[in-house]
């Protein structure tokens, strides 16, 4: 007997301890739920898991809806930057519209204002060369543009047509190292001829005892027949006078930005003046 229980005695330990925890088990059924101090032991024994696992689904929960909101967010925040790309794009074809209807305003009013018989035209080429600044516009001789034609923008003189074709003439600058022509000393009434010395509109061998100061306005004098007389050249910008001799010089600024021309007015007469451009090819 003694053997066998040595032997058995794990299963026997087991078979009593589950006939135990039943004994146990059915004599708690009869008690209420706060008597039965078997049920109260598995509570305190499964709440930490119960805790936990209520956490950790929670977790899971918030972090399935926060990753859902995210995804939400990213495809609104892709659908906004589209958004935003196509109003800039308005915005700067806007902005561009406004600024074309601005200078073609400005051109309606020159028309309007100025009594010469003209032709606009836009720029098309830029030359920039250290001995040759041009420009090529899109009206030609179809339009009755000729060499040696006076070319002008609202602002003042740009320069001269220096040779044309059926469908578009090139345009020697007035910063052009070539240019030559007359202007006046608007407030003196003063002639001089104005020329390009390094890059610079220069106009030299002024009077010495002429009082000039710095802005003053110079304007184009009508002599020669290219431009017609009294439009804006450009102003003064710098006095240069040495302390001995009989003349003096001055450097201009030019009053059209030569830089941003993007449409000009080519003069085909002018009503002060019955006579043409000399040397031009005009019958």
């Amino acid at each position: 007997m003694l053997d066998f229980l040595q032997k058995n005695r794990r299963r026997i330990s087991v078979i009593f301890l589950l006939v135990f925890f039943l004994i146990i088990l059915i004599s708690q059924t009869e008690k209420s739920r706060s008597d039965n101090w078997f049920s109260r032991f598995v509570q305190n024994v499964a709440y930490p898991f119960q805790s936990s696992f209520h956490y950790i689904e929670t977790q899971v929960i918030s972090f399935r809806d926060h990753y859902i909101w995210l995804v939400g967010v990213a495809e609104k925040n892709n659908e906004l930057l589209l958004k935003v790309k196509q109003l800039e794009e308005q915005n700067a074809e806007n902005r561009e519209i406004r600024i074309a209807y601005q200078r073609l305003l400005a051109l309606l009013e020159f028309r309007r204002k100025d009594p010469n018989e003209k032709v606009f035209a836009e720029v098309i080429v830029e030359i920039d060369k250290p001995f040759s600044r041009l420009l090529i516009i899109n009206k030609g001789t179809e339009e009755g543009i000729r060499p040696n034609f006076g070319v002008v923008t609202p602002r003042g003189i740009v320069g001269k047509v220096q040779s044309a074709t059926s469908i578009q003439s090139i345009v020697q600058l007035i910063t052009d190292a070539r240019t030559q022509f007359p202007v006046l000393i608007q407030r003196t009434r003063t002639k001089a001829m104005m020329k390009v010395k390094d890059n610079q509109l220069v106009i030299s061998q002024i009077p010495r005892r002429l009082e000039l100061y710095e802005n003053d306005r110079i304007i184009t004098s009508g002599l020669a027949g290219i431009f017609p007389k009294g439009i804006p050249v450009g102003r003064i910008k710098q006095i240069e006078k040495k302390e001995f001799g009989l003349f003096q010089s001055v450097i201009l600024s030019p009053a059209v930005e030569l830089n941003k021309i993007e449409e000009v007015a080519v003069i085909l007469r002018s009503v002060y003046s019955i006579h043409r451009p000399l040397f031009t090819d005009i019958k």
